[in-house]
């Protein structure tokens, strides 16, 4: 267990997302395209003081465990993730602009839940790795 700290706090909260793309399209079959946007995630979370995991991205949806300080809010976690990591694939992805014409690539709604006795953070990280299909 690795204590995180702030100016004003010390913590220890990790939260499993989920979300699909919008519509459920199968997007991220690119095995070179998946860790490019795994990666951007994780620089996403990096300049905002947050740190992800375990972060598996399938051709729909994406899973991933992530740690953030107590001022981030679980839903403006999320809402940072979504919104800049969709602006930056549809500038890297043009292709995808005829696909996601209204400009969301993710879908609004979202999953999580916390870490915590009985449902570790090792649990929820070994599910995602689970998660993996063959591309």
């Amino acid at each position: 267990m690795v204590v995180r700290r702030t100016s004003h706090a010390r913590y220890d909260l990790w939260y499993h997302y989920a979300w699909s793309t919008k519509y459920r399209k199968h997007i991220w079959r690119d095995s070179m395209r998946c860790e490019q946007v795994k990666r951007l995630f994780i620089q996403i979370a990096e300049q905002y003081d947050m740190q992800i995991g375990e972060i598996e991205l399938l051709s729909d949806h994406i899973h991933f465990t992530l740690t953030a300080p107590p001022r981030i809010a679980p839903a403006r976690a999320g809402q940072i993730l979504k919104s800049i990591s969709t602006k930056a694939i549809l500038k890297y992805y043009p292709d995808l602009k005829r696909q996601y014409w209204g400009g969301e690539v993710w879908v609004q709604g979202y999953f999580v839940r916390s870490c915590g006795p009985g449902l570790t953070k090792e649990t929820i990280e070994k599910y995602i790795q689970e998660q993996s299909e063959e591309r």
